[in-house]
């Protein structure tokens, strides 16, 4: 092997094992050389429309006319449908006259980059729309209420005004829920959420729940029924956390159920789970929708039309607390015959405490957050 071989032999090697695709072409756009990476990623499975085609021609154009290098952005579509999106650098190759003899790609995957660019766009342009309906209701309610304080007075638009003010409080209540959802589902992200694990009857827990919604109020004549064969079963669990996944399922049962329809809550008993089940009779969930329902802002909220706001971040929340459980929930659902989720929480309980009853003798204004977590209920 002579100097010349063996020099190119350690350059393939090294080239080859260059995660970035490199490929160089004489001024013709005639091939020269590609690495390992370059074949795998573009000789494989692409299919260059002529639009792909003109772009490469024209770069490599401006890189010999300019001797400069240039870089872009490529989209390519694979065969099995899959988008790529690529960063490409090509730098001019010049002899000793400065003329150029040929152009060098340096071609790396930004696909990650733009997913990651794309989810952040989706996010904000949630944010700006769940943010604006609420704030918007606010800001009319009370220029209306300043409208009717100067015409009229204030006897005679009593009605008015509970109206309007009952208006701005149920959305503040969106906007802090919002609020609330958005800094725990980060704050658990970033490992700075806390459990407060407690022995508790959660019979008696998620029965209390049923019945405070009860008491609140009715949707669309919607009938919440709670049932179980279990009086009694202890647990450890944090009340704060298990209760609002439990509200937000049942404000998701609600909010997409039929007029006149039913949600049932019910809990099973097992060896190694203790099962709470919220099952509506609403339009239930296409099935290509179901695998990415847990998603924050997934777009399962429009499962036929968006009856009601939902940014989709409580469900995400929600399978968030409930594996800090070190539990699981799952969803069984088809399109038009209702939804059913089923949360499991492991059956155990602290052997060296006792039965904590503080949730049933104060009032921790339940009242208060069902009313926040039903504010997007109209």
């Amino acid at each position: 092997m002579t100097d010349y071989d063996f020099k190119y032999s350690v350059l393939k090697l090294i080239f080859d094992e260059i995660e970035e695709c490199i490929v160089y072409e004489d001024r013709h756009g005639y091939k020269i050389y590609c690495n390992e990476s370059y074949i795998k990623h573009f000789e494989c499975g692409i299919q260059l429309t002529e639009e792909d085609k003109e772009q490469d021609i024209l770069k490599r154009k401006e890189v010999i006319e300019s001797n400069e290098e240039v870089e872009y952005i490529k989209k390519i579509i694979r065969s099995n449908g899959d988008i790529k999106y690529y960063k490409v650098t090509k730098i001019p190759i010049t002899n000793g006259l400065e003329n150029v003899v040929g152009v060098l790609s340096i071609i790396k995957d930004k696909s990650h980059k733009y997913e990651l660019e794309r989810l952040r766009d989706r996010f904000f342009s949630n944010i700006k729309h769940e943010f604006r309906t609420p704030l918007n209701m606010i800001f009319s309610s009370i220029q209306l209420l300043d409208y009717k304080c100067k015409i009229c007075k204030i006897g005679n638009c009593k009605d008015c005004f509970i109206n309007n003010l009952q208006l701005i409080n149920i959305n503040s209540l969106r906007i802090l829920k919002l609020s609330n959802n958005f800094i725990d589902l980060t704050n658990i992200q970033a490992g700075c959420m806390d459990l407060n694990f407690r022995n508790h009857d959660i019979v008696s827990f998620v029965e209390s729940i049923c019945d405070n919604i009860n008491n609140y109020k009715k949707f669309n004549g919607i009938s919440l029924i709670f049932d179980t064969s279990v009086e009694e079963h202890i647990l450890r669990f944090d009340t704060d956390k298990i209760e609002r996944v439990i509200l937000n399922l049942i404000s998701n049962a609600i909010k997409f159920n039929i007029p006149q329809g039913y949600v049932y809550v019910s809990l099973i008993v097992e060896e190694k789970y203790i099962n709470i089940s919220i099952k509506d009779t609403g339009i239930g969930i296409n099935e290509n929708k179901i695998d990415s329902i847990f998603e924050s802002f997934s777009d399962v909220e429009n499962r036929l039309t968006k009856v009601s706001e939902g940014s989709g971040v409580g469900l995400a929340l929600s399978k968030a607390l409930v594996e800090m459980h070190d539990g699981k929930i799952s969803v069984n659902s088809k399109l038009g015959n209702g939804s059913e989720f089923i949360i499991s929480l492991p059956n155990i309980i602290n052997e060296r405490e006792e039965v904590d009853i503080s949730y049933y003798k104060v009032d921790r204004n339940s009242l208060e957050k069902i009313k926040m977590e039903l504010s997007d209920i109209y």
